[in-house]
């Protein structure tokens, strides 16, 4: 998730963003993932996967890119695809 997120996303690097006056602050962070059993990984693609940072045309981040925790919640939500018996199944 974090390569996919953190490293190759051109959204959001996470699903929650934590600032705190501490001495190690990572800000962005993955604590909602998408874990599958190997033998579905052949029915996932990465291109199937994605933070989602709108919900019914509301804005999920703040102005500065931050998650606008007074919209909805302070973790974004995540989408992914399964292709499932030659149909497509969402969660």
């Amino acid at each position: 998730m974090w390569s996919h997120f953190g490293d190759g996303s051109l959204g959001p690097p996470g699903t929650y963003y934590y600032e705190r006056g501490e001495h190690v602050l990572y800000f962005w962070n993955l604590f909602d993932q998408v874990l599958l059993r190997p033998d579905l990984m052949e029915r996932f693609s990465n291109d199937q996967l994605e933070i989602l940072t709108t919900a019914a045309g509301t804005s999920l981040l703040s102005e500065d890119g931050r998650i606008n925790a007074a919209a909805a919640s302070d973790h974004l939500p995540v989408l992914f695809r399964l292709n499932l018996a030659g149909g497509a199944a969402y969660a």
